[in-house]
Protein backbone atom coordinates (compact mmCIF):
# COMPACT_ATOMS: atom_id res chain seq x y z
CA UNK A 1 0.00 0.00 0.00
CA UNK A 2 2.88 2.79 0.82
CA UNK A 3 4.31 1.53 -2.52
CA UNK A 4 1.19 2.28 -4.24
CA UNK A 5 0.66 5.71 -2.61
CA UNK A 6 4.51 6.67 -3.30
CA UNK A 7 3.91 5.69 -6.91
CA UNK A 8 0.89 7.67 -7.29
CA UNK A 9 2.98 10.77 -5.83
CA UNK A 10 5.65 10.70 -7.95
CA UNK A 11 3.31 10.30 -11.49
CA UNK A 12 0.74 13.14 -9.93
CA UNK A 13 3.27 15.23 -9.05
CA UNK A 14 5.45 14.79 -12.36
CA UNK A 15 2.07 15.32 -14.54
CA UNK A 16 0.98 17.84 -12.10
CA UNK A 17 3.97 19.99 -13.13
CA UNK A 18 4.19 19.65 -16.86
CA UNK A 19 0.59 20.45 -17.25
CA UNK A 20 1.23 23.67 -15.13
CA UNK A 21 4.48 24.65 -17.06
CA UNK A 22 2.88 23.72 -20.69
CA UNK A 23 -0.04 26.02 -19.46
CA UNK A 24 1.58 28.89 -18.00
CA UNK A 25 4.38 28.81 -20.89
CA UNK A 26 1.53 29.25 -23.00
CA UNK A 27 0.77 26.35 -24.67
CA UNK A 28 2.08 25.89 -28.20
CA UNK A 29 -0.32 28.41 -30.03
CA UNK A 30 -0.54 31.17 -27.57
CA UNK A 31 3.21 32.24 -26.84
CA UNK A 32 3.90 35.02 -29.67
CA UNK A 33 6.67 36.50 -27.00
CA UNK A 34 9.43 35.64 -25.80
CA UNK A 35 8.55 35.47 -22.67
CA UNK A 36 8.72 31.96 -20.73
CA UNK A 37 5.73 32.74 -18.40
CA UNK A 38 2.81 34.18 -20.34
CA UNK A 39 0.15 33.01 -18.34
CA UNK A 40 1.88 32.42 -14.91
CA UNK A 41 -1.69 31.60 -13.15
CA UNK A 42 -1.83 28.56 -14.48
CA UNK A 43 1.03 27.59 -11.65
CA UNK A 44 -1.69 27.70 -8.95
CA UNK A 45 -2.05 24.13 -10.65
CA UNK A 46 1.22 23.19 -8.31
CA UNK A 47 -0.05 25.04 -4.93
CA UNK A 48 -3.62 22.81 -5.21
CA UNK A 49 -1.79 19.46 -6.26
CA UNK A 50 0.39 20.01 -3.12
CA UNK A 51 -3.08 20.79 -0.63
CA UNK A 52 -4.20 17.75 -2.40
CA UNK A 53 -1.31 15.55 -1.65
CA UNK A 54 -1.47 16.79 2.03
CA UNK A 55 -5.22 15.87 2.03
CA UNK A 56 -4.26 12.44 0.76
CA UNK A 57 -1.67 11.73 2.88
CA UNK A 58 -3.76 12.89 5.93
CA UNK A 59 -6.61 10.62 4.75
CA UNK A 60 -3.74 7.55 4.17
CA UNK A 61 -2.35 7.84 7.27
CA UNK A 62 -5.75 7.39 8.79
CA UNK A 63 -6.23 4.50 11.02
CA UNK A 64 -8.27 2.55 7.98
CA UNK A 65 -5.16 3.01 5.00
CA UNK A 66 -6.50 -0.06 3.01
CA UNK A 67 -10.06 1.40 3.14
CA UNK A 68 -9.09 5.25 2.45
CA UNK A 69 -5.84 4.26 -0.29
CA UNK A 70 -8.79 4.45 -3.12
CA UNK A 71 -9.93 8.41 -1.83
CA UNK A 72 -6.59 9.72 -1.14
CA UNK A 73 -5.12 8.66 -5.22
CA UNK A 74 -8.55 9.85 -5.82
CA UNK A 75 -7.86 13.40 -4.36
CA UNK A 76 -4.32 13.98 -5.77
CA UNK A 77 -5.34 13.65 -9.42
CA UNK A 78 -8.85 15.54 -8.70
CA UNK A 79 -6.60 18.20 -7.29
CA UNK A 80 -4.68 18.86 -10.82
CA UNK A 81 -8.44 19.71 -13.33
CA UNK A 82 -9.15 21.64 -10.29
CA UNK A 83 -6.03 23.90 -10.48
CA UNK A 84 -6.20 24.36 -14.37
CA UNK A 85 -10.14 25.49 -13.91
CA UNK A 86 -9.15 27.72 -11.40
CA UNK A 87 -6.16 28.81 -13.80
CA UNK A 88 -8.51 29.43 -16.22
CA UNK A 89 -10.59 31.29 -13.80
CA UNK A 90 -7.55 33.92 -12.80
CA UNK A 91 -6.57 34.46 -16.98
CA UNK A 92 -10.00 34.88 -18.06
Amino acid sequence: MKTAYLINTVISGALALLIATFFAQGTIAENYSDKTWVAPEFLWVLPIWGIGFLIGLFVYRSRAPGIFLFFSILVTWASIPIGISIGFELAG
